[in-house]
């Protein structure tokens, strides 16, 4: 019953005040904005109370729209703004019942200024203003899609909306961007020229870590644009927010549960490797190297014509080889270094033999090192040589070679030499037999150096 009497009170305080705007009304019928702005300030000069209600701001606002036809009024439209917003806040309770019944010009005036001065400053590429202007724009004209005042019957201004947050983006407001994407993403709205705002999203969450948001924006934007090729934006995201540890986990498990794929296994690869620079420790290094030849491998098994895998995954090996070898001359330096300063032996014959034998326990601690080393670098020569060779022999055949196969044949010489050179020397007066096949082998790519760096 009190709610009843409520809207009874309500709806006759209405029309006794829109009595007291009959004048006002009037005059706006025939356009006479003036006299319609005398009237007014008649009316709520007798009954101050009006001006600050619904009715008294809706008139107000048709009075200014009306003065904004005039481009002499500089300050109509800023007038009219300051109207509306105070029309919005004091009618918003009965969804503008006002402007429903006596017109919602005012509105359309200031949404179109709004519009308007938006895209000049747009193409002026002055941001700031744009992106200001296009954000009330929106304002309102979203009260103009809801209340059904447009001829379209969208639910919102599409155009203002990718304006704003075009231009809120290139103003680097980022939170009032994501505001405007998301709701041209939540309409389902994948037209090409829209596909960037959904790289936005998505690099918004990789750069805020937002792993939940990223994942599930993804799924969205996979089925919004299927033929594209979205894994770069995944790759992305690990690379940035994933430890090296984390790394290691999530390809062992798409590995155990044989659901990596070709891509994934590229991009571990591509994370392992970069990884070893990034270590200090050589226990760290190999478990990298390891790690990263694996994945190429796999990406290979996954795809045998990928002939960059297989080269990928030698060169990893072949790494490997060159930070061994990098060990053995260092202990070799410091053999020499221990030689070259070995200090005067005692001549007492008791001390002598003594000192001998402590000298001589050094330096077999140092031959031992690289005695421990022989059998690694000869896995990882011989592991390097295979995967090389396969990349080599998958395009040294054809006629002309694309940049990417060309840079890989010339480097798959250059490596294979040095690595069947390595393997011949070290054949040097044990094997005579296998010292002339390595060397064979060294010779034939060592010849094949200028022909693919031509």
């Amino acid at each position: 019953m009190k709610n009843l009497i409520g809207i009874l009170l309500l709806i006759i305080a209405f029309q006794v005040n829109a009595q007291d705007f009959n004048k006002v009304k009037t005059s706006l019928m025939i356009n006479q904005y003036e006299s319609a702005k005398t009237e007014y300030d008649k009316i709520v000069t007798k009954k101050p109370n009006l001006a600050t209600t619904a009715e008294g701001y809706y008139w107000k606002t048709r009075i200014y729209s009306g003065f904004t036809k005039d481009p002499k009024n500089t300050t109509a439209f800023a007038d009219l703004k300051n109207a509306i917003d105070a029309y919005i806040t004091a009618d918003a309770s009965t969804n503008y019942a006002i402007a429903k019944e006596n017109g919602p010009e005012p509105f359309f005036d200031l949404y179109l200024n709004n519009f308007k001065k938006g895209v000049a400053a747009f193409n002026e590429k002055n941001w700031k203003e744009a992106s200001s202007e296009f954000d009330q724009a929106v304002k309102y004209s979203d009260i103009i899609f809801t209340q059904g005042w447009a001829s379209s019957k969208q639910k919102f201004d599409t155009t203002s909306l990718m304006y704003a947050g075009f231009s809120n983006q290139n103003a680097n407001n980022v939170d009032q961007t994501m505001i405007y994407y998301k709701r041209l993403v939540d309409a389902k709205i994948n037209t090409p020229e829209l596909q960037d705002i959904y790289k936005y999203i998505l690099l918004q969450y990789v750069n805020t870590k937002d792993k939940a948001n990223f994942e599930a924006f993804l799924k969205v934007t996979e089925a919004a644009y299927p033929e594209e090729n979205w894994f770069d934006y995944k790759s992305e995201y690990i690379e940035k927010n994933y430890t090296l540890q984390e790394k290691i986990k999530l390809y062992d498990e798409l590995v155990a549960n044989n659901s990596i794929s070709e891509a994934e296994s590229l991009m571990f690869g591509d994370a392992f490797i970069s990884a070893k620079s990034e270590t200090e420790t050589s226990e760290n290094n190999d478990l990298y190297i390891a790690k990263a030849a694996d994945a190429y491998q796999k990406a290979y098994s996954l795809n045998n014509k990928n002939f960059a895998a297989a080269f990928n995954a030698g060169i990893a090996y072949y790494n490997q080889f060159t930070s061994l070898e990098e060990k053995v001359s260092a202990n070799i330096k410091a053999l020499q270094n221990l030689n070259a300063n070995k200090p005067a032996a005692p001549k007492d014959p008791k001390k002598k033999l003594a000192f001998d034998a402590a000298f001589k326990a050094q330096v077999d601690s140092i031959k031992k090192l690289n005695v421990a080393l022989e059998a690694p670098i000869k896995t990882n020569v011989d592991a390097a040589i295979e995967w090389i060779e396969k990349a080599f022999n998958a395009v040294k055949n054809k006629e002309k070679l694309e940049r990417v196969e060309k840079n890989v044949a010339s480097r798959s010489v250059d490596f294979l030499a040095t690595l069947y050179q390595s393997k011949r020397d070290k054949a040097r007066g044990k094997d005579q037999k296998a010292y002339d096949a390595y060397d064979l082998k060294f010779n034939e790519y060592d010849q094949l150096h200028d022909k693919y760096n031509n």
